[in-house]
């Protein structure tokens, strides 16, 4: 994780896991400062206050909402580098040159699409209207069912986009685990 620095201030995380780890530990801390300022936000007039005063009750709400403020604004930065990062970071799979950012949404998205692509290349319509032909057909009738795609190369693109995205996850790894952050423009 991030470590203080001596002004009190948090180390930029140096690689891109470090910043995802960060990411969720600031919304970890956000969520626990809500939890506090429902629970410090209001009183019954018979209540003591949760600090000494009521004044500093009020203080230590403010002081929360401000330490989320400023979390929010870390959380912007943090994600900004690792988007910057994640753009300008290209790897090469296959003679092929991608950024990490495109292969994430290979991972996420478009990889489904591409395989769901190929599995609809099928003969599925076409063994529908077979049978309604054949019902109202004359039995001595041949009727044949004619691809419009080659079976091989189906089977090549499926087992291509198949192993690249089974390969995509390790490779993601190990640039999450060793590319340093990129701060700047």
């Amino acid at each position: 994780m991030t470590k203080e620095t001596v002004e009190g201030q948090r180390e930029k995380p140096k690689t891109l896991i470090e910043g995802m780890k960060e990411l969720r530990l600031i919304l970890k801390k956000m969520q626990g400062n809500n939890t506090r300022v429902t629970e410090y936000a209001s009183l019954v007039s018979t209540e003591k206050p949760y600090f000494d005063s009521k004044v500093d009750q009020k203080n230590k709400i403010k002081a929360l909402i401000q330490a989320n403020m400023d979390l929010l604004q870390r959380y912007l930065d943090v994600k900004k580098a690792i988007e910057r990062t994640n753009l300008r970071t290209i790897i090469t799979i296959g003679n092929k040159q991608h950024s990490v950012s495109e292969l994430l949404v290979l991972k996420r998205v478009l990889g489904k699409y591409a395989l769901d692509t190929y599995n609809s290349l099928n003969d599925t319509q076409a063994r529908a209207k077979m049978d309604a032909f054949r019902r109202s057909a004359s039995p001595d009738r041949e009727i044949l069912i004619e691809r419009m795609y080659e079976e091989e190369e189906k089977h090549q693109a499926l087992r291509y986009w198949q192993e690249f995205l089974s390969d995509l996850d390790g490779r993601l790894e190990v640039v999450n685990a060793t590319t340093e952050l990129i701060w700047t423009e």
